[in-house]
């Protein structure tokens, strides 16, 4: 960062010390200081060979802005992918954590080529104070939720359920790519790859399996807290593109993770309807109530991906450069140009792929648009071919790494076109609670864009229709209908980041009782929305006792002597064996408990991310034969049939099948018992020959 940014501004440099100070408690608060310096070293060796790429790109004047703001998503996404390409080759081992930043950095020397090419936006006064507000979001959002998960309680470690179940399944993806096996194993279906994208969570693999003592805890919320500065830090610099102001900026960053949404109002009009106690507030998980009590399609706020959702941030990041690098180019043909722009949405894609296919649709429809007001069909024909070879790579990759489960050919296909109820039912009243604050903060910066003539806008305009056009008609199966509302939600809150932006700039600019009145209307709508994210940081954070019934349990708690059975798992079984539990009994609750904790495989599973679900729900459903013979022989058959090592038996088991472990106890001789405590039973599966 230039010096020029701090020299003579001790209040910049007040703001900096501030910054260093929240995210030392914050990764001190989840981790150890050694630990967790060794992931700020980490993460600064991933992003650095993208400031090294943009140093080269960026003319000289005011660069440091694009380069602290932009060059650490590329310089991660060029680092990442340079380690896939290692690891796919048979590389493993700490080395790697230098060797593919190094191999990465080598991209800056052809990047000087592309110097001139775009209309980036030099830094500004005021730029790095503004940073320095928009970082300590981080700290404010992420800081008491993170202490507490895996809170030590007096009834065990406790983990907050009502959206966790990213952090949780995060853990298991970890836990098995730290195995090195490639392609790595679904540990959800037995002899099956794993279904999913799983090239970002690659790099807190290389940790956990390089430092396999350090408490994987640590390691996925020191890394998760690190991606969330470079996700905040981008957005403002992205903000920049369109709105000139710093402090403008600052506040459509600031509104885009804390007025959004109105639905805390919405669930106290709800609890004062039914004559319920307000304080039952701290149950609900609030950024959902369009969807639980007014049967919508529900759209999170930003600051859930700030909690367990780092990967999706990347490659938001990622998609909008892609679109950026499109939308800000000078010259009307060129194909580096448009090369990099599909190298970048087709690392959207492999990093958050439906995030990255949306982004990939919004470039084609701006560009398409652009080129029919230019009438420059060669142009527009020769760009769309250049930048078609990288979207074509990363399709060939996406499919060579097997991201997508392949239905039966006489099964529908994962993702569905058409109209999709859920998002037609209250829409009006469903949009307005959950995006009203948003909509309006940027429906007012459109109207100044459009006053002021801002053509910077039109990149992020575009978002909008085609959000829309998924929203309502597309629809990803197994996820219940409302899996496109997160995606859609979270890419059109971004894409009003600089319009909320604009909003503010535009009331300041006005004069006398119109300039009152009109930052009094965005303070208001403000006003409205920030009880949203303060209950959604409040409930996320807080261990909810689960003594209202079954309907209510919010708060899962692995028990000491759980803990005690799976850590005797982990250490004492093969990396590679096969623990299998009732899945079916077990339903919803720590539904990756073996994979997540163990850290082993299933012979089936119920992963709530995996599309499509019935093979899953049909194998739990032939498990659960094997815990309910009468017959421990023919227990044993099925186990041996079904590929599996160890059988566990705990309370959703014993509840399930009386009797379970008395009928295995007798058989010792085909189900030794290797471990047994008063949480679990565990029996070794002796298969033929050993």
């Amino acid at each position: 960062m230039s010096p020029a940014a701090w020299r003579g501004d001790p209040l910049t440099v007040g703001l900096a010390g501030l910054v260093v100070a929240a995210y030392a408690a914050v990764l001190v608060a989840v981790s150890t200081p050694q630990d967790a310096l060794i992931g700020v070293i980490v993460q600064a060796a991933f992003v650095a060979p993208g400031v090294a790429i943009l140093e080269r790109m960026v003319p000289r004047g005011g660069r440091w802005l694009a380069l602290v703001t932009l060059g650490p998503v590329i310089g991660l996404a060029a680092s990442t992918l340079t380690l896939l390409a290692l690891w796919v080759a048979g590389a493993r081992g700490p080395w790697l954590f230098v060797a593919a930043p190094a191999l990465a950095a080598l991209l800056a020397w052809p990047a000087g080529r592309l110097r001139e090419r775009w209309r980036l936006v030099a830094a500004r006064p005021g730029d790095a104070r503004m940073l320095c507000v928009v970082l300590l979001v981080v700290p404010l959002i992420v800081g008491v939720p993170f202490a507490r998960v895996g809170a030590i309680t007096p009834e065990g470690r406790a983990y907050r359920q009502y959206f966790t179940a990213d952090y949780v399944w995060r853990r298991a993806v970890v836990a098995e790519l730290a195995k090195g096996d490639v392609l790595p194993a679904n540990p959800y279906y037995i002899h099956d790859p794993l279904h999913y994208y799983w090239l970002p969570h690659l790099l807190s693999a290389l940790e956990h399996r390089s430092w396999p003592d350090v408490d994987l805890d640590a390691l996925l919320l020191t890394r998760t807290v690190l991606v969330d500065a470079m996700f905040v830090t981008a957005l403002y610099g992205i903000a920049r593109f369109a709105v000139e102001a710093p402090w403008a900026a600052l506040a459509g960053v600031l509104c885009g993770f804390l007025a959004t949404s109105a639905e805390a109002l919405a669930a106290v009009y709800v609890l004062w309807r039914d004559q319920a106690p307000l304080s039952l507030v701290r149950y609900l998980n609030i950024d959902a109530i369009s969807r639980w009590n007014f049967g919508g399609m529900p759209i999170d706020g930003l600051q859930r991906i700030l909690w367990y959702q780092p990967h999706h941030a990347a490659g938001y990041l990622l998609g909008i450069l892609g679109v950026m690098a499109v939308a800000r180019r000078r010259r009307e043909r060129d194909p580096a140009v448009f090369a990099v722009a599909g190298a970048l949405l087709a690392v959207s894609t492999l990093i958050s792929s439906f995030a990255g296919l949306m982004y990939t649709t919004v470039a084609a429809a701006y560009e398409a648009v652009a080129t029919m007001r230019r009438r420059a069909w060669w142009s527009g024909v020769s760009n769309a071919a250049w930048s078609a070879l990288p979207l074509a790579i990363g399709a060939a990759t996406v499919t060579a790494l097997h991201y997508v489960d392949q239905p039966p050919d006489h099964d529908a296909g994962i993702v569905q076109f058409g109209v999709n109820p859920l998002a037609l039912h209250r829409v009006w009243l469903v949009t307005a609670m959950s995006a009203g604050p948003a909509l309006l903060l940027g429906a007012a910066g459109a109207l100044v864009g459009w006053r002021r003539r801002t053509g910077e806008l039109w990149p992020f305009l575009a978002v909008v229709p085609v959000a829309m056009a998924f929203y309502f008609f597309v629809d990803i199966r197994d996820h219940q209908d409302v899996y496109v509302g997160w995606r859609v939600g979270h890419l059109t809150f971004l894409a009003l980041v600089p319009f909320m932006g604009l909003a503010w700039a535009g009331a300041a600019a006005l004069r006398g009782g119109r300039r009152a009145a009109g930052l009094a209307g965005l303070a208001l709508v403000v006003v409205v929305a920030l009880p949203t994210v303060a209950i959604d940081v409040f409930n996320t954070q807080d261990i909810v006792p689960n003594g209202m019934g079954r309907a209510w349990k919010r708060t899962e708690v692995l028990t000491p002597a759980e803990l005690e059975g799976l850590t005797w798992l982990r250490e004492h079984t093969a990396p590679r064996a096969i623990v299998q539990v009732d899945t079916a009994a077990r339903g919803e609750e720590m539904w990756a408990c073996i994979p997540a904790f163990a850290e082993r495989r299933m012979a089936v599973g119920l992963p709530l991310s995996m599309v499509p679900l019935r093979k899953y729900q049909a194998g739990a459903a032939r498990v659960q034969w094997l815990y309910h013979v009468e017959s421990a022989h023919a227990a044993h058959e099925l186990a041996e049939r079904f590929g599996i090592d160890y059988l566990v038996v705990g309370p959703p088991e014993r509840a399930a099948h009386p009797g379970v472990e008395a009928r295995w106890n007798a058989a010792a001789d085909e189900l030794p018992v290797v471990f047994h405590n008063a949480a679990l039973s565990i029996y070794r599966v002796r298969h033929a020959g050993t």
